[in-house]
């Protein structure tokens, strides 16, 4: 049995909580949890049948044999880092918070011999990606566009004054590369440091932002240029009904890299 450690009792770490107990009940312990806020990780404990202790993340790290950050940005770094020095393997959902700093991280799973996984998330197409990139990539756009609500307490749009009141038509809010992306908008945008991460890395990855007052979904649309051809995909995301910045394909993608780790047979790229 291995025993899994969740940092961050939001939507994604409910989710993931919830699968060890039904979907992965046999191969996995959930062994602890833990959140910034206390009250969250109270209230999901309560909320589970064997009640899996509510630890720092210190503690965590160093009692669980798999660690998964579903926390935020500003915590996955120290999160990868502390677990990874351990010598213990590491879910990382908030992928932005590596983003610039993904030598170390990788340099650490490597000295370590310890495993780092990165879900795909709100995206499709990184299978694809991932082999593209055995070859030679050009060129990696990925366009993002949401209702004007989601971007709303987004740091760029508050730092560049931007109205997304009234708006009647689409605006693009932002046209740069993914490191650029990731720092205004770490909310809205985390795909595109895991497009970096697989493909051409973050200051070659472009990425357009825009607020479509019109769309009822989260859409993420990826293109991909190389010497093997092109490809490009379109994904349209429901919003995850508990918070509606998380996307449902994200929360499944979660689940089902789990369930890839704990598997014998593994299936794509």
């Amino acid at each position: 049995m291995i025993k899994v450690g969740i940092i961050g009792c939001g939507t994604i770490g409910w989710e993931l909580a919830k699968a060890c107990e039904k979907r992965f009940s046999g191969e996995v312990t959930l062994e602890a949890i833990s959140d910034l806020d206390p009250a969250h990780a109270r209230r999901l404990q309560k909320t589970l049948k064997r009640k899996p202790k509510i630890l720092t993340m210190d503690q965590l790290a160093k009692q669980c044999d798999l660690v998964i950050e579903a926390a935020s940005k500003h915590a996955s770094y120290e999160v990868a880092k502390k677990a990874l020095s351990l010598g213990k393997d590491v879910m990382i959902m908030s992928v932005g918070g590596i983003l610039g700093k993904e030598k170390e991280i990788f340099d650490l799973a490597r000295t370590h011999r310890c495993c780092l996984y990165l879900p795909s998330g709100g995206v499709v197409g990184i299978d694809g990606l991932k082999a593209a990139n055995i070859g030679k990539i050009h060129r990696v756009l990925l366009t993002t566009r949401k209702p004007p609500q989601g971007f709303e307490d987004s740091p760029y749009v508050l730092k560049h004054g931007i109205s997304l009141k009234n708006l009647k038509q689409e605006k693009v809010l932002f046209e740069g590369n993914a490191l650029q992306a990731v720092r205004g908008f770490p909310k809205n945008i985390n795909v595109s440091a895991t497009l970096s991460l697989v493909g051409l890395g973050a200051k070659k990855t472009k990425v357009r932002i825009i607020a479509s007052p019109h769309m009822l979904v989260n859409v993420h649309e990826v293109y991909v240029q190389g010497d093997f051809g092109s490809f490009y995909t379109r994904t349209e995301n429901f919003p995850s009904e508990e918070n509606p910045k998380t996307s449902r394909l994200a929360i499944l993608s979660a689940v089902a890299t789990l369930e890839r780790i704990l598997r014998n047979v593994k299936i794509g790229t």
